[in-house]
């Protein structure tokens, strides 16, 4: 079986107006054959005074997609794709499917 992982922000956002970015993730494993196959869910944390970067913090985890319930600004993406990390938001029936099933949206 070949797995990916994928993160969801815990209140759906990659980001907040007033605390920044979003430090509690659902990291999500997945057959990558069988997508809508949830393997495993657990919780992340992200501490910025260990790992400073986000994107670097995804990366180390193993996640290559974030599924958020709003789509980001577009540096935030580019800066996300240039660590390897794809973003989808809800407009993307898969991404809908994942946040509904975490009843997130």
């Amino acid at each position: 079986m070949t797995t990916g992982k994928i993160a969801i922000p815990y209140y759906g956002n990659l980001t907040h107006p007033v605390s920044g970015f979003e430090r509690i993730f659902f990291i999500v494993e997945h057959d990558i054959r069988k997508p809508a196959q949830t393997q495993n869910i657990s919780i992340g944390i992200w501490d910025a005074k260990q790992s400073p970067l986000l994107p670097s913090w995804l990366h180390e985890l193993g996640v290559h997609q974030i599924v958020c319930r709003t789509r980001p600004e577009g540096a935030l993406i580019d800066t996300m794709v240039q660590a390897g990390i794809r973003v989808f938001s809800e407009g993307s029936e898969a991404a809908r499917k994942l946040l509904k099933q975490l009843n997130i949206i």
